[in-house]
This record gives structure tokens, sequence and C-alpha cells, in this order.
């Protein structure tokens, strides 16, 4: 009798304890976690406003996350909706999980599902700026009398010249590099600027004086909008860390030109000694990095060299 006595007072003390941890410790953790996750949804929407980041789509990427968010948190996926918040699907903290959270902890059940999938289907609202068949304009000294129709319709074809007012006084030739039926990527038909490095000490830095000599050279370009570029050396192996870097214009990337080098408007008006800049750098050599020359042909040089210049790169929506 005894023993029943003493096992049923333990069966009373697991029972009351369970109680207890489920319905203040239990909650207690959870109600911290929920905290956390609030403080690690804030901290990335924080990042991506005051830093301008352009997202091309609602889903964030896990190396931006790494690079910019300092907690300790694993997430399957995380996205930004167009309504400036933040979904965190999958999560585990301290291997405790998993969480879902988008303003509040959820539960994983119909109505998270439905809200997980119109945020991770939502189409991302970008600032567009001035369109193209507002920016276009006719020079006849540049042999431009009329205006392709495709600045508001259709896909515009690779190299279909246009001028561009960039801003009350000043017009420049382009040429388009890549168009998505939406948004058009062009270059213009010279150097901006000549005698200008890729970058003073190593790659690892990425073109920072490059970037740097064309914010300072388009500056006011102020009928383009002032975008957010991801640069990236499109290397497997990256010479430098993707980053972002405010302009009205950039530098064109590797993707952009060898995609192009067939066509002469990619070499135009470059000496036998010029060429100008591109973003891609040398992963085995710390102080190269490539330029466009003047036969269209990809090349490798030292970063330092002032033999090269820059040649912007404008990015315009058509809609």
């Amino acid at each position: 009798m005894k023993k029943l006595s003493v096992f049923l007072t333990v069966l009373l003390l697991i029972i009351v304890g369970y109680y207890v941890y489920n319905n203040y410790f239990a909650k207690e953790e959870k109600s911290n976690f929920s905290s956390l996750l609030n403080y690690y949804s804030e901290q990335i929407k924080t990042n991506i406003n005051e830093k301008n980041y352009v997202l091309e789509t609602t889903k964030i990427d896990n190396d931006w996350i790494k690079e910019n968010v300092d907690l300790d948190i694993s997430c399957d996926e995380i996205y930004y909706s167009n309504d400036d918040k933040v979904l965190l699907h999958n999560c585990y903290i301290e291997n405790e999980g998993p969480y879902y959270y988008y303003d509040k902890l959820y539960q994983k059940n119909d109505e998270y599902d439905k809200l997980y999938e119109e945020i991770k289907n939502e189409k991302v609202e970008v600032e567009k700026g001035n369109l193209l068949k507002d920016l276009a304009t006719i020079d006849l000294s540049l042999g431009i009398n009329e205006i392709d129709e495709c600045a508001s319709s259709g896909i515009c074809a690779v190299g279909t010249p246009f001028i561009i007012q960039v801003n009350e006084i000043e017009t420049y030739k382009f040429y388009v590099l890549s168009d998505d039926g939406e948004k058009l990527n062009l270059i213009m038909d010279k150097n901006i600027k000549n005698i200008v490095q890729w970058a003073p000490n190593f790659n690892s830095d990425g073109p920072v004086t490059a970037l740097e000599q064309l914010q300072q050279e388009t500056n006011d370009w102020t009928n383009l909008l002032e975008r957010n570029y991801k640069i990236s050396d499109e290397n497997d192996d990256k010479a430098y860390q993707d980053f972002y870097v405010k302009s009205r214009a950039i530098l064109p990337t590797y993707s952009l030109i060898s995609n192009n080098l067939k066509n002469k408007f990619i070499y135009d008006n470059l000496s036998a000694t010029s060429g100008y800049w591109i973003t891609k750098a040398s992963p085995n050599k710390s102080f190269n990095a490539y330029i466009v020359n003047n036969t269209g042909d990809i090349q490798l040089v030292d970063i330092s060299s002032e033999d090269y210049g820059i040649r912007p790169v404008i990015t315009v929506y058509k809609y």
C-alpha cells in the first residue's frame, strides 16, 4: 500500500510538473523565441530599407542573410513582402523548432500555408523612374532621326541605338545590350572617362576606383533613377564578395559583354591602346581584372593601370 502511495505521489508530481512546464516555462520559452524572431525580422527589414537593396524576388538570398544579419537562427526560406514585412519559414533557434513567423508566431496550418504561398508568389514592386519612351530622343548629329518603336512595344534587338536625354541639357548615344520585355540594359557608345584605375590595391576590394569615378561622371544624369546596383565578380571562385553601390549608371558586367562581343558597338571609339573596365576580376591573380579592348576581346590587365576607361551601362524600364 505504501509503494502504491509513493507511486501515486510521484505520478502526481510528474503530472503537475508537466502542467507547470507547458503552461509556464514552455510558454515563456515560446514567448522568448517569438521576441527573437521579431527582432531578427526587424533587423532584416532595417538593412533592406536603409541600404536600399534591390530585391528581384520576394525571397531573400541566404548569402545576403549571412552577410547582413548577425543572429544564430536557421530558416529554410525568408521572404520580404511588398507590405514591408518579413516571413520566416521553417526556422530553428538553438535546435528548437520549427517556427513560422510573419509579424507574429504562427502554427503551420491552413491559414499560414495560404499566407506563405501568397508572399512566396508576390511580384516585387520596384521603382522604375523615367521610362525609355520618355528618355529617348532624336539627335541628327548622332545619326538618329527616329525613335525605334520597340521603346514602347515588343523586344528591342541587341544593338538597337537610342539617344538618351540623361538630364535637361545632355544627350548620349547608347546601344541595347539586353531586353527582357520590360527592362533594358544599354551601354554608351564611348568611354565617359579615360585614365581610370579599376582599384588601387587588390582586386579583393572590387572595382572601387572605377565605380567611384563612374558615380562622379554620371551624378548629374538626373533623368535616370539612382539605383542600388549589385556588384558581383562573375567567377565561381570570387575574387571579391558581392556588394551594392548607389549610382545612376554601372560598369558593364562580364555576362552582358561576353554575350555581345561579335557586335562592333561593344568596342566602338577605342584607340589601339585603350579599352574599358568590366566588373570581373581574376580569382588567381590579386592584381588583375578584365577590360574590353579595341578589337572586342576581353583581356586581363593590372588593376592599377590607368590606360583604360569607364563606359556606363544604364538600366531603364519600358513599362
